[in-house]
């Protein structure tokens, strides 16, 4: 488990937890944190990171295809696998250089677990077992600190059913949505495991956001990230 001062952050959890108003509420407490995004393909700018990882990515993906046809991956899913192949060297340059806090609310975690619970055969298989002990080593030497953020189901899903933000769950009965949580809560559980499994992976904090308020939240976390309360002023 590493010792040194966080850098690369994420917050985990199933739909309603808390997330992305943490990750918000922190990015605004202090100028060291940023609010960190994943590259997304329809950017300029992110083009040439897409370009070149998918390339670095080709035998793995003609492998998979040779085994289980083109269409055993979706243009999401294969969007997924390159950021999770060459976005940590992006997110380790950005924190050196600058030496800012970036926490992610959908960060490699979450990708690996949509990956995982939405269960393409092709990354279920032998095949795809190398690809999968790769990603998770190159994160181990990424992550610094995971938050995992939980609370009640009722809670839960409350909360997703009341916000604007669509969500699967929305649209689905009680049962189809505790068997939807209970499935992300197994699946975030196993990749936890595995990313600290020898001990020199990140640190892992849970917090039931259902029981403490946003500030006593925000206290934990930012006394995890080494941050004095009183240099978190919120930037005018």
């Amino acid at each position: 488990m590493t010792s040194k001062p966080p850098r690369i952050v994420e917050l985990v959890g199933v739909a309603g937890a808390g997330k992305t108003t943490l990750a918000k509420a922190l990015s605004q407490s202090s100028k060291r944190i940023i609010h960190g995004h994943h590259p997304y393909f329809r950017k300029v700018e992110h083009i040439p990171f897409f370009a070149w990882n998918t390339l670095l990515m080709m035998p793995t993906f003609i492998h998979l295809y040779a085994s289980y046809g083109i269409k055993c991956l979706t243009s999401r899913e294969v969007a997924w696998m390159v950021i999770l192949h060459g976005w940590h060297h992006v997110l380790r340059r950005q924190a050196s250089n600058d030496g800012s806090i970036i926490v992610m609310d959908q960060g490699p975690v979450s990708i690996m677990a949509e990956l995982s619970v939405i269960d393409p055969k092709c990354l279920q298989s032998q095949a795809a077992k190398k690809w999968w002990e790769n990603t998770i080593k190159g994160w181990i030497d990424a992550l610094d600190l995971l938050i995992w953020l939980d609370a009640s189901d009722p809670t839960l899903i409350k909360r997703v059913r009341t916000r604007d933000q669509w969500h699967l769950i929305k649209d689905q009965q009680d049962r189809e949505a505790l068997d939807f949580n209970t499935s992300y809560r197994s699946t975030y559980n196993s990749l936890l495991s595995a990313l600290t499994a020898d001990g020199r992976g990140p640190q892992v904090i849970e917090i039931n956001t259902g029981r403490e308020s946003l500030d006593t939240v925000m206290d934990k976390v930012l006394v995890a990230l080494e941050i004095k309360k009183l240099d978190s002023s919120i930037p005018q």
